[in-house]
């Protein structure tokens, strides 16, 4: 359900709605294009597969390309509003790297990897904007996002096209990063960079088979569990003894569900299975609770017909009604990737859930 409500929420334009709230009908007039991007990258991906979605993901590119899309000296980024994210280049790059068009677009590919090199410092490390806001910013805070992002980004398009620059230059970060995030785990511990970091070391061991990548991992997801509400909202990733980390949203339950799917495959691959199977409980628990916040039967009180929410994910179980557009792509990457992992028949026991 998930999958088909977010190619139906993508308008004649190649815009995804961003986010709606069923029981007032109303949509957002808010708009996020990291968002977006990874929406548009989880169509990209989609539509390798499903020939039908490949008009589909053109249009949505063709939107992107033609409305945010900027190139200056050789380094292509995401312009939008007039800031240019590091998060945002590198949905950029990945919605490219999963592209069956990636052929016809692979000199723009070439030149939003080179945008999230320049923003590259000498010790690994990231910086935030490419086009930074005339308002002040966390850059630490914001890297917790981005830098995983951006790591990911570079392996995807290693992985497409074999250019070892682009490995040498994710490993050298990635380096950076195991020192803040891993090793010092105790003091810069933040959740959002545990998924995104738990993907690019998935891939930094597929590559190397360097056990500090698969140690990296584990850290990260053992710490990420003891989020897990296991006695009230059972599945979400929400600890009311730690509100630092933000309040309980589907967008998090999802993306956290992405990395613990691929921490389980790493448990698996390392003959963990002590780790694969708390990785696999935790993961079926978080699926659960977001089927539950999915929109699955007709509201009375909605003015919109039944088809424009229909699979929809709400925010929370509280009072945030909204299904924002990530609620579900993150949701459906978990989906599909653990897919991977387990093999289609055990996955295909998510479908009547998701």
């Amino acid at each position: 359900m998930a999958e088909a409500w977010i190619i139906r929420n993508i308008g004649k334009k190649g815009l995804f709605t961003y986010s709606i709230n069923p029981y007032t009908g109303e949509k957002s007039g808010k708009n996020n294009e990291l968002r977006q991007l990874m929406s548009s990258r989880t169509l990209a991906e989609m539509s390798v597969g499903n020939l039908s979605l490949r008009p589909v993901h053109r249009r949505n590119l063709s939107f992107i390309m033609n409305t945010w899309y900027r190139e200056e000296g050789g380094i292509g980024y995401i312009e939008y509003d007039g800031k240019s994210k590091l998060g945002a280049n590198a949905m950029l790059l990945r919605t490219f790297a999963a592209s069956p068009h990636f052929e016809q677009f692979q000199s723009k590919a070439s030149a939003a990897a080179e945008g999230i090199l320049a923003l590259q410092n000498a010790d690994g490390s990231f910086r935030p904007w490419l086009k930074e806001p005339n308002y002040s910013f966390d850059a630490k805070y914001l890297l917790t996002f981005y830098s995983g992002e951006a790591l990911v980004a570079l392996l995807e398009y290693y992985f497409r096209t074999g250019l070892t620059r682009y490995f040498d230059e994710a490993a050298r970060s990635a380096e950076f990063y195991l020192e803040e995030y891993v090793r010092n785990i105790a003091d810069n511990f933040y959740p959002a960079y545990v998924p995104w970091h738990t993907i690019a070391y998935r891939h930094l061991y597929e590559l190397t088979k360097a056990d500090r990548f698969a140690k990296a991992v584990f850290t990260l997801n053992d710490k990420l569990l003891e989020l897990q509400d296991l006695s009230y909202r059972i599945g979400r990733f929400f600890n009311p003894a730690t509100p630092q980390y933000g309040l309980p949203h589907a967008s998090s339950d999802g993306v956290y569900t992405e990395g613990l799917a691929y921490a389980f495959e790493m448990a698996q691959r390392t003959g963990d299975e002590v780790r694969a199977g708390r990785y696999l409980d935790a993961i079926m628990l978080s699926l659960k609770n977001i089927a539950s916040l999915q929109y699955r039967e007709k509201l009375d009180e909605s003015p919109l017909p039944f088809y424009v929410y229909r699979g929809a994910i709400r925010t929370n179980a509280e009072k945030n009604r909204w299904a924002r557009i990530d609620n579900a792509q993150h949701t459906i990457d978990a989906i599909q990737v653990l897919g991977k992992f387990l093999g289609s028949k055990e996955a295909s026991t998510f479908e009547p859930w998701l």
